[in-house]
C-alpha cells in the first residue's frame, strides 16, 4: 500500500518528523519500513496486516497517523447527491448469500475526457495510469475510501438486467484489459441478458467497460463473499487491488457513501446527471455495535495499570466513543473496524496505542505442566534418529510434502488414497504425498552420477480422504546399489539404539506396488507396525528411469517413540569371553533371524550373537559365552554349544558344518 505525504495531509496535520512517523506507525502495527521520494513529494511503504481492510485506504491510514498523534481528522465533505431529472430502467437479480450488499446508480450524459490534473497526479504517485475521468474517480475513491467499485457503461447492458449468478465453470470471460479467462467453477459472475459482464470483486468485462462513446453509466458497489474472491483470484492467478481489498473484507457500511463520493465528483467532472435513486439491496443493516471494556479485565490481562484517563484517551483517538459505566467501558465500534469482535480486541488496541515498549520486562511466572500436550514434539529424539542415520553414512535431504499425479503412477501408488490441494500453484504440485520413498527416489534420479547415494528424510506424509485425515512423520531412507543386508542391519542399528527388543523382521508380502513383491517385508513388533523395507519395484524404477537397484526403508516415528525404552547402566564384567564362530549348513527358506533368536535363548551365558558370513546355505554365526561371576571352561562351553546344536537339529534341521 503507498500512502504519498502530500495526499494524506488532506485528512491530517502530519507533526512528527518522517522517521519518527515511520518509526510510530511500525510501533503500533502499521509497518512503513520505507518510503520513495517522487519529485517534491514522499511516499510510503505500508505494509497493511490481513485483519484490518481499513489500512487499505489513505483516510484509513491517516486516521491511525492522527490517532498516534493525537490530532484531528479531516474527512471529506459528501453531499447527497441531486435528485434524478429522469430514470433510467435497469433490474437487479442478486444471492444475500454470495453479496450481502449491492449498490448502484445511473449517470447520464457523461463526457468522456481526462480527469482533473489533481487526481491524476495522486494515481501516479501510488503507481497507477489515468486512464480518463469515470475510470480515475472510480479508482481515487476506491484508494481514498477502501472501498473498491466498478463503471459499466449502461447502454451495453443488454436488456437492462443485471443477474448476480457463480460460474459453472469454463466459460471464457475478457476482461477490461483484453486478456482472455477460462473461468473456474464458482466464480461469482454478472451476466446480463446474453453476456457474463463482470467478474465481481476481480476484473470488469471488456463488453460493458467505458470506451470514447460511453454516455450513460452504472457505478455499483459491492460487498463480496470473501472466501470465493480469494479462490477464484488464487485459481486465475489474477490480483487485483480490488480484490486485495475483498479478501480481507471493506466497510460494509461505507457503500452508499463512496457511491455518492464518486457520483459527486463525476457530476463536477464529468459533466454527468444522475438517472436513477441509489439501488441499496442488503439483507440486514449494516451500523455500529457495542462492546464493553472491563477496566479491572485489562488491568489483568496486560498485567500492568494503564491510568483510566489514558486509557479513554486512546479510546476516544481510535474514534471508539467510549462512555464511562462504573468500572466499564463502554464503546461503540465504527462499521470499518470489522476485526472488533471481542473485548480482547478492545484490550489490544489500548496496549498497541500505549505502546508495547513501555511495558516492563519481567520473567513469566507461574507452573510449567509436565502434562503432554496433544501437540507434543521431542526434537530430541528427532535429532537422535538423524544422528544415527548420518553416523550410518546418510545424507540428510530435504523433499517438498507436495507431489504430482504423474509421480504418484510412476510410484504405482493409487491416486484415491492421496488428499488432492483444492488449489495447487501447479500439477506438479497437485497432492499430499503418502510415502517419502517416492520424494527421494526423485532425488535419485537427479543424482544419478553417484555410485552410493544414501539419503534419508524425516518428514511428515499425510493419509486421507478420511473423517480426519492423517498427519504422521516417518523417517525414510534409499541406497542406491547396495542388498538387503545392508538395509536391514541399519534399520537393526536404529531400534538397537532405541533399545527396542523382541521385533520382528519379516519377509512377508507388502501392500504397496512400489515395493518388490517378494524381497521386502514389514517390520513388526507383536501386532504393532513399524515400518516396510526392502528392494524397490522394478517397474517403479523404470517408470522413474533409475536403472540402478534401489532399497529403502520406511519407518512410523511415532511407534518408534512409543516402543523405545530407556537404556541402563550395565557394569562391565570382570571375566572375559569365550567367543566361537560356528558355520551351520540351514535349509533353504529357514528364517535367519529365528535361527538367531534360538541360540541366544538356549542359555544366559549366552550373551550375543552375530551372523559373520554366507557362503551359499553355509552361515558362519559368531557367538560369545560369558558369565557375570566366573570364567567359564572348555567342558562348560561344549555343553552349551550342544545344547545349542540340539535345539537348532530339532527345531530347522540345522546341521554343524563337517
Amino acid at each position: 500500500m503507498k500512502a504519498p505525504i502530500s495526499w494524506l495531509k488532506e485528512y491530517v496535520d502530519i507533526k512528527l518528523p518522517l522517521r519518527q512517523l515511520m518509526w510510530k506507525m511500525t510501533e503500533v502495527g502499521l509497518t512503513c519500513e520505507s518510503y520513495e521520494k517522487v519529485g517534491d513529494d514522499i511516499v510510503l511503504d505500508v505494509e497493511v496486516t490481513a485483519n484490518r481492510p481499513d489500512w487499505m485506504s489513505l483516510v484509513g491510514v491517516a486516521r491511525e497517523v492522527a490517532a498516534i498523534q493525537g490530532s484531528k481528522l479531516r474527512l471529506p465533505t459528501i453531499p447527497d447527491i441531486p435528485k434524478p431529472t429522469k430514470t433510467l430502467p435497469i433490474d437487479f437479480k442478486t444471492d444475500y448469500k454470495l453479496i450481502e450488499r449491492w449498490s448502484a446508480v445511473i449517470l447520464s450524459g457523461i463526457e468522456i475526457k481526462p480527469s482533473p490534473d489533481f487526481i491524476q497526479e495522486r494515481l501516479k504517485l501510488i503507481g497507477l495510469r489515468p486512464i480518463n475521468a469515470i475510470v480515475d474517480i472510480t479508482n481515487y475513491v476506491m484508494f481514498e475510501a477502501g472501498i473498491p467499485m466498478h463503471a459499466f457503461d449502461y447502454d451495453e447492458i443488454k436488456e437492462n438486467t443485471m443477474s448476480l449468478e457463480l460460474s459453472r465453470g469454463g466459460e471464457k470471460f475478457i476482461s477490461v484489459d483484453e486478456i482472455d479467462y477460462k473461468l473456474p467453477k464458482d466464480a461469482m459472475i454478472i451476466k446480463d441478458s446474453k453476456r457474463i459482464i463482470d467478474l465481481v470483486g476481480i476484473k470488469g468485462g471488456l463488453n460493458s467497460g467505458i470506451t470514447q462513446k460511453t454516455k450513460n453509466i452504472l457505478l455499483h458497489v459491492t460487498i463480496d463473499n470473501p472466501v470465493l474472491i480469494r479462490r477464484t483470484s488464487q485459481q486465475l492467478g489474477l490480483r487485483s487491488e480490488a480484490s486485495a481489498i475483498y479478501e480481507r473484507g471493506p466497510d460494509k457500511g461505507a457503500t452508499v457513501n463512496s457511491l455518492k463520493r464518486a457520483a459527486n465528483l463525476i457530476i463536477k467532472y464529468a459533466n454527468g446527471s444522475v438517472c436513477s435513486e441509489i439501488y441499496d439491496f442488503k439483507e440486514k443493516d449494516f451500523n455500529p455495535w457495542e462492546l464493553k471494556l472491563n477496566l479491572p479485565r485489562l488491568e489483568k490481562t496486560l498485567g500492568i495499570k494503564i491510568p483510566d484517563n489514558e486509557v479513554i484517551d486512546i479510546l476516544k483517538r481510535l474514534n471508539l466513543s467510549p462512555k464511562v459505566k462504573n468500572d466499564t467501558l463502554v464503546c461503540t465500534i465504527p462499521t470499518y473496524r470489522g476485526d472488533l469482535k471481542i473485548e480482547e480486541d478492545i484490550i489490544e488496541e489500548v496496549a498497541r496505542l500505549w505502546g508495547y515498549n513501555k511495558f516492563p520486562k519481567t520473567l513469566p511466572k507461574g507452573v510449567v505442566s509436565s502434562k503432554k500436550v496433544p501437540y507434543y514434539y521431542d526434537r530430541d529424539f528427532e535429532l537422535e534418529l538423524k544422528n544415527l542415520m548420518v553416523a550410518s553414512g546418510y545424507t540428510e535431504s530435504l523433499t517438498l510434502s507436495l507431489v504430482s499425479s504423474d509421480l504418484i503412477k510412476r510410484s504405482q501408488l493409487h491416486l484415491d488414497n492421496h488428499i488432492k490441494i483444492a488449489n495447487p500453484v501447479s500439477l506438479e504440485f497437485e497432492y499430499l504425498r503418502t510415502t517419502i520413498v517416492s520424494s527421494l527416489l526423485t532425488a535419485v534420479k537427479l543424482n544419478a552420477n553417484e555410485d552410493r547415494l544414501k539419503l534419508f528424510e524425516y518428514n511428515k506424509v499425510y493419509f486421507g480422504p478420511l473423517e480426519k485425515p492423517l498427519e504422521i512423520n516417518k523417517l525414510t531412507a534409499v541406497e542406491k546399489n547396495t542388498d538387503i543386508r545392508s538395509i536391514k542391519g541399519v534399520v537393526d542399528l536404529i531400534l538397537s539404539n532405541l533399545n527396542i527388543t523382541s521385533f520382528e523382521i519379516k519377509p512377508t508380502l507388502v501392500s504397496s506396488s512400489l515395493w518388490h513383491p517378494v524381497k521386502s517385508g514389514v517390520i513388526e513388533k507383536g501386532e504393532i507396525m513399524i515400518g516396510t523395507f526392502g528392494k524397490i519395484h522394478p517397474k517403479v524404477l523404470d517408470n522413474l528411469q533409475i536403472k540402478e537397484k534401489i532399497f529403502a526403508f520406511e519407518l512410523d516415528v511415532a511407534v518408534l517413540y512409543e516402543l523405545a525404552e530407556d537404556k541402563y547402566f550395565q557394569e562391565i564384567p570382570q571375566y572375559p569371553p569365550q567367543i566361537e564362530d560356528l558355520t551351520l549348513a540351514i535349509p533353504a527358506r529357514t528364517k535367519i533371524g529365528d535361527v538367531l533368536k534360538t541360540i541366544k535363548s538356549v542359555d544366559k551365558k549366552v550373551s550375543s550373537v552375530e551372523l559373520k558370513d554366507v557362503y551359499k546355505d553355509f552361515y558362519t554365526i559368531g557367538v560369545r559365552y560369558q558369565d557375570r561371576n566366573k570364567t567359564l571352561n572348555n567342558k562348560e562351553v561344549e555343553e552349551i554349544r550342544s545344547e545349542v546344536l540340539s535345539s537348532l537339529k530339532k527345531k530347522f534341521g540345522i546341521s554343524l558344518k563337517t
